[in-house]
């Protein structure tokens, strides 16, 4: 132990030091080693992807206390807090906190990614307490000081959380924040409220603290990084023309790609890019790749004056990243273009934007337009048939449709039954229905692979005594669940009483589905067809006005109940919404049957795919639906798919 005159020396020389004036991006080119597992191992330079440096230097920038990065992914975003966190606790010790989506998250990035940089980072190595070498519990591997969501410095700790746990975002004051991906987390913590304003309140006490908000966007309106972000500066980096000099961001609109392209054994469209051009918005001149990353470039502030509340944003993109080409990112859009699912993942994780929500429909008459005479009871095209049973107390909704290659898909008939579901002659009348055959132009017959029949209501037991007398035709009991994060295939439940098992479907991502499908434009890939009454054999097909309507009667919102925000599907007053069910219905009912498109292609035209469309893919097979007796009497289990 230090003697009194010695400890008062120790802290006169160490903490009466002024606090240093090295940047975070001065910091990382002096010391920062970068481990094995990155990309590119070795000491670090700031060089490689200058857009980062005033990203990093915003964090000892006098005056600014909130600092939001709206970007696509792979811009090194996780290094670059690396960095913040390792100039810190090494110059300006305190205490810091990062939070992830999730716990899970956290304690992956905390072994994934903070541990090899305390490792191969010198000035590090020695700071932090050492975690020893030893089995420990999940999140607690510890030497007394240290586990893996908790480091600690002298003068400092690192803390790391998860999003969806109120207790570790209130537990300590905090000068230095760090939230990664902040458009995952949830709208609230447990039930304590806003993730990010719940820890922001630990960090009240502090006047240097600092705040950093880091993300993908997500949709637009519903974006928490883009609503930060335009809080903001709104600083975008920008690269000058070569020819006329003015600044400008790159963005997908503005690059123009040569490519061929062909389709696979799946009857996905597959595309080779030979070649992107950069065409300057300004003076048309077109630019290569190589061309406009050698240009200077910098950041522009669209709107400046936030500066004077302290919050400085940035947004770069895909484009400008070192660790991806052009040529891979335009394949990727070209690929997904029509597909508003794929899309989405393109315009949020490669450029950086938030995707404009497609599937809020003001009017059902664009639908009832594109209506077409299929000349048969199905269409050419049409590979599989699958139909959906809505149960409602005086009678039963069904709807058939087809469904071909890369899920194109086609409705064959909408129809009503009347008659409680308690009644024989009820179920009688769906039988014939789903027992028919239906014919394509030549003469080929098709019936109902599955069904998906609702089992909510009133009539539960009357849906189970159906399905299970008629398992051996897959006609299964489902139910749907609301809720965010829930996929539309979501679990198989047994009861103990139930002889089959029940499906639960998670019907918001079904209903987003659906939106998104009726977006797309041209026939193809997940396209829906819909039929014209007056075909032979098939007069009324039931696909009116009214029908349209219902399908699109809900619209997805952000409300606010309690002080929580949340996002739900709202029904338009006064409209049925029982066509949007049965759509979800039926393309749960598909997906849960893993087609192999190829294969049935060949079955049922006796013609292989083309060659040129040929390409590899995973092997994927159709699957009936089994009950296998366990050998337990009390119990039964499914292996269905």
């Amino acid at each position: 132990m230090k003697r009194p005159i010695d400890l008062w020396r120790y802290v006169s020389r160490k903490g009466l030091k002024p606090l240093p004036k090295t940047s975070v991006s001065q910091w990382a080119d002096d010391y920062r080693i970068l481990s094995n597992n990155s990309a590119e191992p070795g000491r670090w330079k700031t060089s490689r992807a200058p857009y980062q440096k005033d990203i990093m230097d915003a964090f000892t920038q006098t005056g600014v206390s909130r600092v939001v990065v709206m970007s696509s992914s792979q811009v090194g975003k996780s290094d670059l807090m690396n960095n913040i966190i390792g100039r810190f606790a090494h110059l300006d010790p305190c205490t810091i906190m990062m939070i992830q989506p999730t716990i899970d998250m956290a304690i992956d990035f905390s072994k994934s990614r903070i541990a090899p940089m305390l490792r191969d980072t010198t000035v590090l190595t020695n700071l932090f307490y050492t975690v020893k070498d030893k089995e420990a519990k999940p999140g607690k591997q510890n030497d007394g000081n240290n586990t893996i969501l908790s480091k600690i410095f002298p003068g400092g700790r690192l803390i790391m959380c998860g999003a969806n746990s109120p207790a570790g975002l209130a537990s300590r004051p905090v000068r230095i924040l760090l939230a990664d991906e902040v458009d995952r987390f949830p709208d609230s913590a447990g039930g304590e409220g806003d993730p990010v304003d719940l820890a922001a309140k630990r960090m009240t006490t502090f006047w240097n603290r600092v705040m950093g908000l880091f993300s993908t966007p997500t949709n637009e309106g519903a974006s928490r990084i883009e609503k930060e972000y335009l809080a903001g500066t709104q600083e975008e980096w920008q690269y000058e023309c070569p020819n006329c000099g003015e600044y400008h961001t790159l963005r997908y609109i503005d690059m123009k790609a040569d490519y061929t392209e062909h389709k696979d054994s799946q009857g996905r469209l597959m595309v080779v890019v030979s070649g992107v051009q950069w065409v300057c918005p300004d003076c048309g001149h077109t630019f290569q790749e190589r061309e406009i990353k050698n240009s200077p470039a910098k950041y522009t502030a669209m709107n400046p004056e936030a500066i004077k509340n302290g919050i400085r944003s940035f947004f770069v993109n895909s484009f400008s990243s070192p660790w991806l080409s052009w040529a891979e990112i335009m394949r990727e859009w070209l690929e997904a273009k029509g597909d508003p699912t794929r899309e989405q993942v393109v315009v949020n994780t490669r450029f950086g934007e938030p995707y404009r929500q497609r599937g809020a429909f003001e009017d059902e008459m664009q639908f009832v337009r594109r209506r077409e005479q299929y000349g048969a009871d199905l269409p050419n095209g049409v590979l599989m048939l699958t139909a959906a049973v809505d149960t409602q107390d005086n009678r039963l909704e069904y709807e058939i449709c087809g469904w071909g290659m890369a899920e194109e898909c086609w409705g064959i008939s909408k129809g009503e039954i009347f008659g409680t579901p308690d009644k024989a002659a009820t179920w009688k009348a769906l039988d014939a229905v789903l027992d028919r055959t239906y014919y394509l132009p030549d003469g080929t017959g098709l019936q109902v692979v599955r069904t998906f029949i609702d089992s909510g209501g009133h009539y539960t037991t009357q849906v189970y005594a159906y399905c299970t007398k008629n398992w051996n035709k897959q006609r299964v009991p489902i139910k749907g669940q609301a809720g965010p994060g829930l996929q539309l295939l979501h679990k198989l439940t047994h009861g103990k009483k139930m002889p089959i098992p029940l499906q639960m479907l998670g019907v918001d991502e079904g209903k987003q589905q659906v939106m998104n499908r009726l977006s797309i434009k041209e026939p193809g890939e997940q396209y829906f067809h819909f039929p014209l009454d007056g075909d032979k054999g098939m007069e009324v097909r039931g696909y009116d006005q009214i029908y349209f309507k219902g399908l699109i009667s809900e619209q997805k919102k952000r409300v606010k109940k309690g002080g929580i925000v949340t996002t739900t599907w709202e029904p338009v007053k006064g409209v049925r919404n029982e066509p949007l069910d049965l759509r979800v219905y039926n393309i749960a009912c598909m997906q849960s049957i893993r087609p192999d498109w190829a294969r049935l292609h060949e079955m049922i035209t006796g013609k292989p795919q083309p060659a040129a469309d040929l390409a590899p893919a995973e092997k994927k097979t159709a699957e009936p639906l089994r009950v296998k007796q366990s050998r337990r009497r009390s119990s039964r289990q499914s292996n269905i798919w």
